[in-house]
């Protein structure tokens, strides 16, 4: 691994990986997340977390990063962008995995690839039932990532299926890059996943 670059988040002042937090940009309109890092301009960071957000918007502070004058989003506008930008990059990761060959679908492929120790993370539906979930963590070797995201439609949409309650990713990358946007999103919205 080579030199990762760091930004400085401007609502705690800490230095962290650019992987770690969002980038915004100055827009015709305002501020604007740039969530995908491909919009031009100058860019402030800011860590995907409630009270780091709170900072960086309730002050100067992005006029400043940004020296422009910028209209500053309202905090639960920002923070139901971003919610939705961090979704719709898992919402990319699953489908990638799944014609890749690297995610299990359904209780019992699930069960099955967890019996062999094949699973690197859990992704459950919300609305999954508790004695599904009970049974699929007690059966097999669970893996400690694990994550509580989207409805079984979505899940199952994600996929090419009707209803999914679970998915087990069987690749480390994958599970990865999901994990960390899932830990991204719990930290956003201070819940557990």
């Amino acid at each position: 691994m080579g030199h990762q670059p760091e930004r400085t988040c401007i609502g705690c002042r800490g230095v962290f990986s650019k992987a770690d937090v969002v980038r915004v940009v100055s827009g015709p309109s305002g501020a604007v997340i740039d969530y995908r890092e491909k919009l031009p301009g100058r860019a402030a960071y800011i860590c995907p977390r409630r009270e780091c957000i709170e900072k960086a918007l309730s002050r100067e502070s992005l006029s400043r990063a940004l020296h422009t004058n910028v209209s500053v989003p309202q905090i639960e506008v920002f923070t139901a962008v971003l919610a939705s930008a961090i979704r719709e990059k898992i919402r990319s990761l699953l489908p990638m995995a799944a014609r890749a060959g690297m995610l299990a679908a359904g209780a019992s492929a699930v069960d099955d690839a967890l019996q062999k120790g094949r699973v690197e993370m859990l992704v459950f539906a919300e609305d999954l039932s508790e004695g599904t979930k009970h049974k699929l963590l007690t059966g097999g070797l669970p893996p400690k990532k694990q994550a509580t995201l989207f409805t079984r439609d979505e899940l199952g949409q994600m996929v090419g299926r009707e209803l999914v309650g679970v998915v087990g990713i069987l690749d480390k990358g994958f599970s990865d890059a999901v994990w960390s946007e899932s830990e991204r999103l719990k930290g956003l919205l201070n819940k557990h996943l």
